[in-house]
């Protein structure tokens, strides 16, 4: 009843609400009104989700859920992670879309179930991109083959 008083407008229903319903509403309302200010964020929904299209609420509750699902596998959001370039047409921040960066190659690991999970929970707990794990690995593999045939040659 308060809220139907203090905003007419918004059309609050004039019977009682459970406290449930009402409580902390201002906190949630103020999250949102952070998180809709947040530019970063806003870009990133746009890149991976603008061409989402929906023509009905089972629709529209299915590409948030994958949203939800994919935000759930990066240790942390993906918009603060550092941008590999500019574009108005694909991210490129390194978490979600580093393999979109200029010197980026595809390569190939055989590894077994267990060791890829292993791997990913890893990195997932580095926070960073199974890409940089790899890459990492690599020269450092690299750097000891340059050592090692250093020292032979001496």
């Amino acid at each position: 009843m308060d809220l139907h008083h203090r905003y007419p407008k918004a059309g609050f229903a004039t019977r009682a609400m459970r406290p449930a319903v009402y409580a902390g509403i201002t906190r949630r309302v103020e999250r949102v009104q952070r998180e809709i200010a947040d530019m970063d964020r806003r870009e990133w929904f746009r890149l991976h989700y603008g061409g989402e299209r929906h023509r009905n609420r089972t629709e529209l509750s299915e590409i948030l859920a994958r949203c939800k699902e994919e935000l759930r596998g990066y240790p942390h959001y993906p918009w603060r992670t550092p941008k590999l370039g500019t574009s108005q047409t694909v991210c490129t921040h390194l978490m979600c879309c580093g393999y979109q960066h200029p010197k980026a190659e595809y390569m190939v690991a055989f590894l077994e179930r267990q060791e890829r999970d292993a791997f990913r929970r890893a990195v997932f707990n580095e926070r960073a991109h199974e890409g940089d794990g790899l890459g990492r690995l690599i020269r450092e593999y690299l750097l000891g083959n340059e050592r090692a045939s250093d020292d032979g040659a001496a």
